[in-house]
């Protein structure tokens, strides 16, 4: 399993205003699309999940620019469509697979340093918001 960076250049023939930018700190930013939040910015090659990871990265990517209601409503849908009883557990799982999510990042060194500072991000916004949402059940 890969995971990889789509850069913006030619992306469906997108132009610059399909996109907005998010400063990851540091000198790194990641340009989000303003529609497509399903299949970009980033993506999973390979392995069994490649599809679902992939969606579910970008959900979660595409979350960031974004507050506290906007990761809780998110986290419950998630859970409510997952498998799992345990709110604690299911958020512990989450947060693990985007920490292991970081041993296959591919690609160029400032691109594999936008893709660690995003999985850096979302593993914090998890954790942050990780007791709101164990006490939303």
């Amino acid at each position: 399993m890969h995971l990889i960076w789509k850069r913006p250049d030619g992306f469906h023939g997108a132009s610059p205003s399909d996109f907005s930018v998010l400063e990851l700190g540091g000198h790194s930013r990641l340009w989000l699309h303003r529609t497509d939040k399903d299949q970009y910015p980033f993506r999973i090659a390979g392995g069994w999940e490649e599809n679902t990871g992939t969606v579910r990265l970008n959900n979660l990517v595409n979350l960031l620019p974004l507050g506290q209601k906007e990761w809780l409503s998110y986290l419950n849908h998630s859970f409510d469509h997952s498998m799992k009883d345990d709110r604690t557990i299911f958020v512990e799982e989450l947060t693990e697979w985007l920490q292991s999510l970081k041993e296959h990042v591919k690609g160029d060194t400032w691109e594999t340093e936008i893709l660690q500072q995003a999985l850096r991000l979302m593993s914090e916004r998890v954790q942050s918001y990780k007791e709101a949402f164990i006490r939303a059940s």
